[in-house]
């Protein structure tokens, strides 16, 4: 075997165990925050929203400082494997809603940062391996936050036994990964180096980071009414999942903004079906997903050398743009016609952004 087919298979194997840990760890928190600290505060809906709000701030807002350290600190695996630990930890928090709640966040915070930046390190600049990586956890997510549902009555020790199990089980493969990568076959972070962005550099980023916000504003508001069952609700997410999928493996096929732009004004389209109509609305979900890869991996190879602070960047973007729905505008935002035109504006964004994206690639180039 080659060592090009060899250091494919290895790279592969990395990416697979992150995105199988990944969904362990969106398992574990949508099942603390969810099924036992929602729940168990229901009769309290003010301390609810605390909770799920705080726990929302420190997964994913905080990923941008943690993400900052991250890439100085170059033990992305490490920094997982706390992560996974720190989680385990928050479930005997669980008295203190609160502070489990923010524990959690902080572990989901560090999980994905390390994971994120190990990913991007192998990605070859293409978004194939960062698509796979996040994709799976809205599948965790979604087991985890329906747990009640899976378990039955009486199942939720047994959850959280099963969580804090595959927590540990993860961070000692994490701390493996760590061994490994730092000896014979490295994956380490690029020297930071931080430096002015050009005006085709700035407006990218926006670009990208208001397309992102608009996906974590409307991904929180698709509950369509035909969405009525467990089961019709996991193939909406396995729609999620296969969409975050494919875009980054059409996006490194057929071009990013053009598989992007294309995606999107089809959703658009879609939309205008899916709200009575669970094949147009899948299907919508599908394509409105296939952006996510493009947008981390493009913010992550103009940041090249600090892109721990590059994927904090893309999650604090979905925080703030699910503000909105925290704060009760949630009804507003999943009107129609906004919707529609919400996802519009987001392929005008993300087609200008990555034009701007092509002409600064260029420019670095012809330097």
């Amino acid at each position: 075997m080659t060592a090009a087919a060899k250091n494919g298979i290895r790279n592969l194997s990395v990416v697979g165990l992150y995105s199988i840990i990944h969904a362990i760890v969106d398992f574990a928190c949508g099942a603390l925050v969810v099924m036992q600290l929602s729940e168990q505060l229901a009769d309290r809906p003010n301390m609810v929203f605390a909770v799920v709000v705080l726990y929302d701030f420190f997964a994913f807002a905080m990923q941008l400082p943690i993400g900052i350290y991250a890439d100085v600190l170059d033990k992305n695996a490490l920094v997982s494997a706390y992560g996974c630990v720190i989680i385990a930890v928050a479930y005997a928090l669980r008295p203190v809603g609160i502070l489990a709640a923010i524990v959690a966040g902080i572990g989901n915070a560090l999980f994905h940062v390390g994971g994120g930046i190990d990913v991007l390190n192998i990605s070859n600049r293409k978004a194939t391996f960062p698509g796979i990586y996040v994709a799976t956890g809205a599948m965790g997510l979604f087991l985890g936050s329906n747990g009640s549902k899976l378990a039955g009555s009486g199942g939720k020790d047994r959850i959280t036994e099963i969580a804090v199990i595959a927590l540990v089980f993860s961070a000692a493969l994490l701390i493996c990964l760590y061994r490994k990568t730092h000896g014979k076959y490295a994956i380490r972070n690029m020297k930071v180096v931080v430096r002015d962005l050009s005006r085709k550099e700035t407006v990218f980023m926006w670009c990208m980071l208001v397309t992102i916000g608009i996906r974590g504003g409307l991904g929180l508001v698709m509950n369509f009414t035909w969405k009525n069952s467990f089961a019709i609700g996991l193939v909406a997410v396995g729609a999620v999942v296969i969409g975050k999928m494919l875009g980054g493996i059409f996006g490194d096929l057929f071009g990013w903004r053009r598989m992007t732009v294309a995606s999107l004004l089809f959703s658009a389209v879609l939309f205008i079906f899916a709200y009575d109509n669970m094949i147009c609305g899948i299907a919508a979900l599908l394509l409105f997903n296939m952006s996510m890869p493009v947008t981390l991996t493009a913010l992550a190879n103009r940041y090249e050398t600090q892109r721990g602070m590059a994927f904090g960047m893309t999650t604090a973007a979905l925080f703030f743009g699910a503000l909105p729905v925290f704060f009760g505008f949630g009804k507003w935002l999943f009107l129609r016609p906004v919707v529609i035109t919400v996802t519009v504006l987001s392929a005008a964004a993300v087609w200008y952004g990555l034009r701007c994206y092509e002409q600064a690639e260029q420019e670095s180039t012809d330097a």
